[in-house]
């Protein structure tokens, strides 16, 4: 009877201690968490990527970009479970024209936003990219707007992760996922690394002939790289009237990357390059115990330099999302789906992710 006492008095200790380290996981008085409940949400996605290359002396950079309009969908979530519907809106979008060309895409992108680790993982792969001709006169055809070229190819895959030093006071998921309500101002350090492999290839060169004569690496026609490096770097959520947020987060990489060129007439040529690089994102919005809206923008920016220290390449993404969301009670059924789920990662060494 004693060791059932004891058994059962142990058991309501250690939930009682479990329950306490959840609730006392970060400072409930600089934000709150709603994690528990389901948010549902309507989303407006904007992606931008770009293959841009340029030159010191030129007086412009050429950038390629995929014909790709913007998306309009749904989303649902639950603690760290968010699943998400898109579908295109080509006639709303201003930026996509059937004169920039045909873009085939492959283009998956995760981002773990969790309350200690940040994290964007790249899967993309496009074909068929143009040039918008504004800036740059003589090389598209009279009358066309787009210097179009189907044949050029670029990938990227790859990954940057940060964790938030003062996770405690300090919610990115406040402001991209709206999951969380950020009620007074706080900063956070972040720390961490990335590694991507990319590539570009045409089956002639980048730099159209007509402006052979501007760049000095007017006859590559195909690129690939490894870049890699720790990084360092700040978020801090500004909070006004208790609602009001205005989110900044930057970080700097110390990359180092490999380059192999391809050249009509030198061939290959395989070179090792210190190339800093730049990650950022921002929010802006409105924030409640049971709704938000919010404005965010996530840019990822590599940048490197050919075996020609004047000759220069910038692979990025910018993603822009609208969202607005309402938190409702999350039943028993869901929160059953995750808890199992959640179970599973914790069991294979992947907590702290979700955490």
């Amino acid at each position: 009877m004693r060791k059932a006492l004891l058994f059962i008095a142990l058991f309501f200790l250690t939930i009682e201690i479990f329950a306490q380290y959840r609730t006392e996981r970060y400072d409930t008085s600089y934000y709150m968490s709603y994690r528990n409940k389901l948010t549902l949400g309507a989303v407006a996605i904007k992606k931008s990527t770009v293959f841009k290359t340029g030159a010191t002396d030129a007086d412009q950079a050429l950038r390629f970009r995929p014909n790709s309009p913007g998306r309009l969908g749904i989303s649902v979530a639950h603690d760290f479970i968010g699943l998400s519907a898109t579908f295109s809106v080509n006639g709303l979008d201003p930026s996509y024209s059937e004169n920039k060309g045909k873009t085939r895409q492959t283009n998956l992108q995760m981002s773990v936003t969790g309350r200690k680790v940040l994290a964007d993982i790249y899967f993309q792969k496009y074909k068929g990219l143009y040039l918008n001709t504004d800036p740059v006169t003589g090389i598209a055809p009279s009358g066309n707007k787009y210097y179009i070229r189907p044949d050029i190819e670029t990938a990227l895959y790859g990954t940057t992760v940060n964790l938030i030093g003062n996770s405690r006071k300090f919610s990115a998921q406040a402001a991209f996922l709206l999951d969380a309500w950020q009620k007074k101002s706080a900063g956070s350090l972040l720390y961490g690394g990335e590694f991507f492999y990319g590539s570009a290839k045409g089956d002639s060169a980048f730099i159209p002939s007509a402006l052979a004569n501007t760049y000095p690496h007017s006859g590559v026609s195909k690129i690939n790289f490894i870049t890699f490096g720790p990084g360092l770097g700040y978020g801090y959520t500004l909070v006004l009237s208790k609602h009001f947020f205005i989110t900044g987060m930057a970080s700097v990489n110390a990359d180092v990357s490999y380059i192999k060129e391809w050249e009509k007439t030198n061939g290959q040529n395989s070179f090792w390059k210190f190339n800093p690089n730049l990650k950022a994102k921002g929010a802006i919005g409105y924030n409640t115990e049971n709704w938000g809206i919010g404005l965010s923008y996530v840019s990822n920016r590599l940048f490197f330099t050919g075996i020609d220290t004047d000759s220069r390449y910038l692979n990025y993404n910018d993603n822009y999302k609208l969202m607005y969301v309402r938190r409702i009670n999350a039943g028993k059924t869901i929160p059953r789906i995750t808890n199992f789920a959640g179970r599973i990662i914790n069991a294979v060494g992947l907590g702290f992710l979700i955490n």
